[in-house]
């Protein structure tokens, strides 16, 4: 297991913790006492590791005509498919009896759905925050629908390229 691996481990059953640990909390505060403890949760999520897996493979076809343009001033962000409060939501409400049974399931949530990221431009990630506010917020598929945002695919191996020639050419 890597060292990456474990801290993962180590810090997603932290954090599954303080959600047990806080959930009854959760239950009986006002709706924006929870919109804070929904916004601390995914914060502890964005701070968990970033593994390779987490990249879903793909790139908005924006971000990617850009990027075959002007690659050197291109600048991506990895955008959460679900967004970090929403995860924080569903923590304290669709997954906490499988937190109960085993505190371990927040990793396993974070691989498969609360860490996965697409590339976006800046701008398409500022038109898809309207979109991905708890009350709102449905699925992945129709935020970036409602956001003008089309998605293509684009390899792990590709996005560690762009990185790499982007060091090299600011180094220069």
């Amino acid at each position: 297991m890597t060292k990456t691996r474990k801290n993962l481990e180590k810090r997603g059953l932290l954090l599954s913790k303080l959600i047990l640990n806080n959930a009854e909390l959760y239950k009986n505060s006002a709706s924006d006492e929870q919109g804070l403890l929904e916004t601390l949760v995914g914060a502890g999520i964005w701070y968990l590791p970033n593994t390779p897996e987490l990249f879903a493979g793909k790139i908005s076809l924006a971000a990617l005509e850009k990027l075959k343009a002007n690659p050197f001033t291109t600048k991506l962000v990895e955008e959460h498919a679900i967004p970090r409060k929403v995860a924080g939501q569903m923590l304290f409400t669709t997954y906490l009896d499988d937190l109960k049974k085993d505190p371990a399931v927040l990793v396993e949530l974070y691989l498969e759905r609360f860490g996965k990221y697409n590339l976006v431009l800046k701008e398409e990630n500022d038109r898809l925050k309207k979109f991905q506010r708890t009350g709102v917020f449905t699925n992945e598929e129709e935020a970036y629908a409602n956001a003008g945002i089309t998605l293509t695919e684009f390899t792990y191996q590709d996005y560690q390229e762009f990185k790499r020639n982007k060091r090299n050419a600011l180094a220069a």
